[in-house]
This record gives structure tokens, sequence and C-alpha cells, in this order.
């Protein structure tokens, strides 16, 4: 067994390294082939950084590839070293926006308001001795934590509730209630993620849109919320369907088990608690506010002049300034431990190499757009929608949802300019939540590598099963809901 095991990692560091030697010479050597078509030897270096970029963080990681790649490009004649990185780490609407997003996730979360949020909805006498409500309200408080605060904080923690309703009720690991309901957590929470356009993966894809149009093309947050909301909650509701009809687990033991969380019901919020809940509130409004009100006086005007990060960054401030009872109401040491860098970094570098594989002095997107032309040239706008949203559906189970929202959007652009897609807001608000649903395969992001990796509660079978069974649901909730109510919407 350890020759077996030493044999096995000796393999593993050999594909690491095979893959890790050709990432670099898409990064750094790609280039210096002779052009293809119509591309220049500039272009020739991007599309290599591009193509580079993009199998390291599809194969590898986002650190290193992310940090080389913005040095290639730096290298490449498109611009020096440090504008690269100036224009990555600088750029307020994408990285500083996404950095501070995760502070006040942590800040929110170490307060304890993601607890008592969880607390309250798994405590509803609705719930007693109603299995079926019950799963609902696990998977609608998953829904609302994976939007409002954190993802991760709200799988981790519903998981473990579930776990401990688990021993109470006497259902055990792998059993078809069982691994119904832990599926159903994390797609829940991949559902919530996507209803905002300030998720990571959301701003990546209108960061980027925004780049390839050179601020042409803006989408409105309250249209792209309420279609987001719709899609989002249908998908929830299919799928609990399906698990009480179709799949019918067993919920005897939950039928009569009385009121189990009595314990959890009555808690009042603290002085922190209140505080981190006004402060939602508040980051909610500011970043519907340009949506809602007139942009040329009063609130309007106040919230769209300081944009989503900066209004963010404000709310941070006044937490930072007050205090109680002579303690600091945020502490942010402690709320940045919360941070995941890995991303920070990627956005460091995908917002120069969008630029780049955008502008018409490199002609990657001419090149790209002339390659595709025959696939999808004669296809009508409304048809090659479609077909391209369930495209991306299906891809990003199988690719990281990162690398989709930060590389599509530019080659989406230029080829609905190319077929006279005027709709152009409906079709990216279907793509990004399209690739936000990613959980069918370990490699789709990083909550669905979550459901492959509990192997001590679901079997790797019944993960693809389930998992498979809520992308497609997703995928069908765009074609049939998402089409219609957007265009109207829109």
């Amino acid at each position: 067994m350890t020759e077996a095991i030493k044999s096995l990692t000796m393999k593993n560091k050999v594909i690491y390294w095979i893959k890790t030697l050709f990432c670099l010479w898409l990064l750094f050597g790609f280039g210096y082939l002779k052009p293809w078509g119509t591309l220049e030897p500039i272009g020739m270096k991007v599309l290599g950084i591009f193509l580079g970029m993009l199998f390291g963080w599809t194969f590898i990681g986002f650190i290193w590839p992310s940090i080389l790649g913005a040095i290639a490009l730096g290298f490449s004649g498109y611009a020096t070293v440090s504008s690269v990185i100036s224009s990555g780490m600088g750029n307020i609407s994408v990285t500083v926006f996404v950095l501070f997003l995760f502070i006040m996730a942590g800040y929110v979360d170490r307060v304890g308001l993601t607890t008592w949020i969880a607390n309250w909805f798994i405590s509803r006498k609705i719930a007693i001795n109603r299995p079926w409500i019950l799963t609902f309200l696990i998977f609608l408080c998953v829904y609302i934590l994976g939007a409002t605060v954190s993802v991760f904080a709200g799988i981790f923690l519903l998981w473990s509730i579930f776990y401990k309703m688990c021993d109470i009720t006497g259902y055990k690991p792998f059993e078809k209630y069982t691994v119904f309901v832990l599926v159903g957590i994390v797609f829940s929470a991949t559902l919530g993620f996507s209803v905002f356009p300030f998720k990571a993966v959301q701003v990546a894809a209108l960061g980027a849109l925004t780049t390839a149009s050179a601020g042409k093309v803006t989408i409105n947050a309250g249209s792209f919320t309420f279609l987001n909301i719709v899609m989002s909650l249908t998908c929830l509701l299919l799928y609990l369907l399906i698990g009480k009809y179709i799949l019918r687990p067993d919920i005897s033991r939950l039928q009569n088990r009385g009121d189990m969380f009595e314990h959890l019901r009555g808690h009042q919020l603290n002085k922190e608690q209140k505080i981190a809940f006004a402060f939602l509130i508040y980051f909610f409004f500011a970043m519907f506010a340009p949506s809602i009100f007139p942009t040329t006086f009063g609130i309007g005007k106040f919230f769209n002049s300081l944009g989503q990060a900066g209004s963010l960054l404000l709310g941070l401030g006044v937490l930072s300034l007050l205090q109680i009872d002579g303690k600091k109401i945020i502490d942010f040491s402690d709320a940045a431990k919360s941070i995941q860098w890995d991303i920070i970094i990627m956005f460091v570098a995908t917002m120069p190499i969008s630029a780049a594989i955008s502008s018409p002095d490199t002609g990657v997107i001419k090149f790209i757009v002339s390659f595709v032309t025959p696939i999808f040239g004669n296809m009508t706008p409304i048809f090659f929608s479609i077909i391209f949203v369930i495209a991306m559906g299906v891809l990003t189970q199988f690719t990281h949802n990162l690398v989709l929202a930060a590389m599509i959007p530019p080659i989406l652009y230029s080829f609905c300019l190319q077929l006279g897609v005027t709709n152009i807001e409906l079709l990216m608000t279907l793509f990004t939540f399209a690739i936000s649903v990613a959980i069918a395969t370990p490699g789709g992001s990083t909550m669905s590598a979550l459901i492959f990796a509990n192997t001590e509660w679901i079997h790797m079978k019944s993960a693809y099963l389930y998992a498979g069974t809520a992308a497609i649901i997703s995928i069908l909730t765009i074609v049939v809901i998402g089409f219609p109510i957007g265009i109207l919407i829109f």
C-alpha cells in the first residue's frame, strides 16, 4: 500500500509539472510562434497569455498563473508591468469592491448574525412535524445567507445544523434524504449567490463587459436582481418538488419528532448583531438606490456618485468610527481573515487581460470572432442567445465559473455586435446566472467541490446524480422562464 501511495504521489507530481511547463510555455513562449490569420505579433502574445491564464486557472490554480500572466502581459509590448498591476489592483469597481465585500461578509459572520438568521429559520413553528416545510426553510435560509452574507458560511452552518438534526432523528450518511438535503443546501446557496450583481462572479463578468464595451453597456441592478430572483426561486422550488414527488426519500423519522428546535426560538439580537443587521440594510439600499431614485439629484445622485465600492467603503468607515461600550464595532484585522486572496489575485490579472483582448490594437477579439463565425454566423439573434446560454450552462459545470466570468464577456460583446443582438443586458444577466449555478462536477466552482469532497456523507455516484439534476433544473429554467420574462423586463 505504501509503494502504491508513493507511486501515485510521484505520478501527481509529474502531471503537475507537465501542466506547469505547458502553462509557462503558453504565457511566455506561445507568442513567438508565427502569427495566425489576421493576428499581429503583439496579438499573438496576448492570445498566448490569455490561453495560458485560462489553462492555469482551470487545471492548476488561481495564484501563480495570475501573477505570471500579469508579468507576461507587461513584457508583451501591450503595456508595462507597473501599468498592468495598477490597472488590476487599482480597479475600484472590481478588485477593490470584492476585497471589501469579503471584509463585510467576515464582519457580519463574526458577530453571529449568520447563526442567528439560520436559527430563526429552522425554529419556525410552522415546520414542526412537517418535514417538507422544514426542508424548504433550510433551503430558503441558506439561499438568503448565500445572497446576503457568505455562501460558504451559509453552507457550512446549515450542514452543521443538519448533521445535528440527523443525530436526533437517526438519519445516516448516504441515505436518500440525507444526500438530497446536503446537495440541496449547496444548490440553494449557489442560487442565492446568483441573485445580486455584487457577488464575485457577477462583478467579474460585468466588469469585463464594461471594459469590453468601454462603458457603453450597463445593466440595471433592479432588473438584474428581479429576473434572477424569479429564476432562482423557481429552481429551488423545482428541486424541492422533484424530491417530494419523484425521488420520494423516507421522511417518516421527521413526521412525529415534535419541536426539535424549540431551544433556538425567541433568541434576541444583541447590540452588535443589530448594528450588523442595520449595516446590511444600508448596504442593499445603497446598491439599489441609483436604480430606484433619479440620479440627477438627491439620494440617487449621492449613491450614484459614490458608486458601489464607495458606498460600501462609506458604510465600513462609519462602522470603524463608532464604538459600543468603548469597543470598536468592527475589527478590520479579524474581518479581513475572510478575504479569499486567490480570487483577489485572479481579479488583478483579469482586468488588464480583458482590456488587452478587447483592444483593437491586439486584434484578438477580431480573430476569435472570425474563428467562430462559421459556427454561429448564420443564427438569428434569439437562437444564438438561447444556444449560447445553454452552452455556457453546460460548460460551467466543467470549467470554473470565475474563469468564464472573466474571459467570455469581451468575446460575447463583440459577437453580439456582429450578429445584431440588441438586448445584450438580458443575455449578460442570463449568462451570469448560468455560470453562477455551477454544481454538477467538482471543477465547476468552489461550492460544487464541497459536495464531491464530502465523501463521509455522500457517495460519488449520488453526488453526480443529485448535483447533475440541480444543474439541469437551472439550465431549463433559464430557457423556459428566464428568456420570456427577461424580454419583458429589459
